[in-house]
């Protein structure tokens, strides 16, 4: 029985838009999405596999609390596309499990994660791809940001379909993924 994994490639395009402004509104977006999720998290004594009693982090994730409570919270005085809240609040909570994971294991300690990186997960609602052309929207029908990939050394190479976008103070992040068969795994 062959299954189908999913496979992704990153390629980096050089860009000179001055996107320092929206990077850093992003981050302090991204920060306060972390800062009331952990505002939430429930503590529960629970014993670890040596016996030891310790406190274990429950994220909560009822969809009350992340599609109406969060979002509205984070929309408020936000001025760009409305996706990112969405794609902030998912970031969010992809840094939280890591980090639960990881204070499980004895490797973190309960401290809340400081965002410092300026970046921008741009989802596919986002942007679309025509002529070989990337079109972000940054604020919906009045801000955009083209990248022209037409003539990319990579596009020979990239298989499959264009997906996430990481956008950054310099270069934009273009990801392919692609479907890869079990036994073309195997082999390598």
């Amino acid at each position: 029985m062959s299954r189908s994994l999913y496979q992704v490639r990153a390629y980096n395009i050089r860009h000179s838009y001055d996107v320092s402004g929206f990077l850093e509104a992003y981050r302090r977006l991204l920060q306060r999405a972390v800062d009331e999720i952990w505002a939430k998290i429930r503590w529960i004594e629970k014993c670890d596999k040596r016996g030891r009693k310790r406190l274990t982090p429950v994220i909560p994730k009822g969809n009350f609390f992340k599609n109406h409570y969060l979002r509205n919270l984070l929309m408020e005085g936000w001025g760009y596309s409305k996706h990112y809240v969405d794609s902030a609040i998912k970031q969010a909570y992809s840094m939280l499990k890591s980090w639960r994971r990881s204070y499980i294991k004895g490797e973190r300690h309960r401290e809340k994660p400081v965002v410092r990186k300026r970046f921008v997960r741009i989802k596919e609602t986002l942007y679309s791809f025509r002529d070989g052309k990337i079109r972000v929207s940054v604020k919906p029908h009045e801000k955009y940001l083209e990248f022209d990939i037409s003539k990319a050394w990579f596009l020979s190479r990239a298989k499959g379909e264009l997906g996430e976008l990481i956008l950054g103070e310099k270069y934009l992040t273009v990801t392919f993924r692609f479907k890869k068969h079990e036994e073309e795994v195997r082999v390598r």
